[in-house]
Formats: structure tokens, sequence, C-alpha cells
């Protein structure tokens, strides 16, 4: 595992959010649901965090237990990073899409812009904290299991952006309404919604691989010498 590598690009991602909030905060009037976006942000931070905790007490090889804990808290965590790319949708705000006039009104793209920022700042800390526990997951139990692993992880992140953005469940709620949680599921299962849940699972693991292929310098770094 490269720690130095991972975090890293924590640091850069974390910079980025700060300079995302600052120009939220001053130019708040040019956002539609700014506040939205950064507390957004903020939640896909969480999973990464909880994912370098992980590292470090797996490095310094620690109870099973406690990581194991920690490890169920960044799986109820994860889905905040691919649910950003559901606030794609609120881009209609800007009336810039087909069979809508089209403006160049600076202001108005100032705003497209900075929404993709976000979204690709808050969805790029959940790949990398996926992509810290899948290298223990390989490390530990090898490559097949670290494959099988990450597409049921996407599995659950399917569920999880379902229910973020429809029933408009919070992660918490695993905890504070589970009850609650799993009589909605099943109330709301049904061919609609597996396939929405289906369709972001997709999604969550074609980002991962593309994550996976752009940032696994060690293989890179293989491949490079066998050639």
């Amino acid at each position: 595992m490269n720690h130095n590598r991972n975090y890293r690009l924590t640091s850069g991602l974390i910079f980025t959010y700060a300079v995302l909030f600052i120009v939220a905060s001053i130019f708040n009037s040019y956002i539609p649901l700014a506040r939205a976006y950064i507390w957004n942000i903020f939640l896909a931070l969480m999973p990464l965090l909880f994912a370098l905790i992980i590292e470090i007490f797996y490095k310094s090889k620690s109870s099973p237990v406690l990581i194991g804990i920690l490890a169920f808290v960044w799986l109820v965590t994860f889905p905040n990073s691919p649910y950003m790319v559901t606030d794609l949708a609120h881009l209609n705000l800007y009336r810039v899409s087909y069979g809508l006039n089209i403006s160049t009104l600076h202001s108005a793209w100032f705003g497209v812009l900075f929404a993709t920022f976000a979204i690709i700042t808050g969805v790029l800390m959940g790949m990398l904290s996926f992509y810290i526990i899948d290298e223990i997951v390989r490390e530990k139990f090898g490559s097949l299991m670290a494959w099988l692993f990450s597409i049921l992880v996407s599995l659950l992140a399917g569920f999880g952006i379902f229910l973020g953005r429809f029933p408009r469940f919070n992660s918490w709620d695993i905890v504070k309404r589970p009850k609650y949680l799993l009589q909605m599921i099943v109330s709301q299962m049904d061919k609609h919604t597996l396939g929405f849940v289906i369709l972001f699972a997709v999604m969550t693991l074609a980002l991962y691989w593309l994550f996976y292929l752009i940032f696994d310098v060690d293989t890179v770094g293989k491949t490079d010498k066998i050639n």
C-alpha cells in the first residue's frame, strides 16, 4: 500500500473542498443550492476519513473487531459520494439543456462549473476511500475476493443512493431508525426501484474501475518494468 500517496491525494481533495467552500461563501447568490453542494461534499469526505483511519489501524495490526466496526461505518457512509452524481438533476435550474434556451450569461455558467467541480470532488473522495479499502481486502484475501467485494459495495451503494435521493434517508438513519428503514426498502421495492439500484450500482463500479485504472500507480509501475 502506498500510504504517502493516499495522504497526498486526500490533502489535495480537502484543499479543493476548502476552495469550493470559500467560493460558495463569496458567490452564494450565483450558485443555486450552494450550501447543499458543500454539505454533500462534507458527507462524501466522511468515508475517506474513515478509510484512512481503517488503513492506519490495519497497518498497526489493531483489533479486527474495531476494524470491522469502522469498516461498517465506512460502508454506511460511502454512498454519500456516488450519490452526488444525482445532483446533476439540479442543473436544469440553469436552463442550459436540450429544448431550452442556452444562455451565454456568465453567472449561469459559473454555477454550472461550480456544480461540476463539486460533484467531481465528492466522487473522487469516495473513490479514493473505496480504493484504500479495496487495497486492504486485496492484500488480505486476494484479487478475486477484492473484485467480488467491489461488486457487493457497488450494489449496496446503489441502494444507498436510492434511499438518499427518494425516501430522503441519511446515513445515520441505519442506526436511528433501522426498522423503519427496512420497512421502507421492502415497501418500495419494485422493478423501477431495482432498475435504479442496478443502474447506479453499475455506475459506481464503473467510476471505481476508472479511478483504479488511473490511480493504481503500483500496477502501472510493474507494467512499465515488464515492458
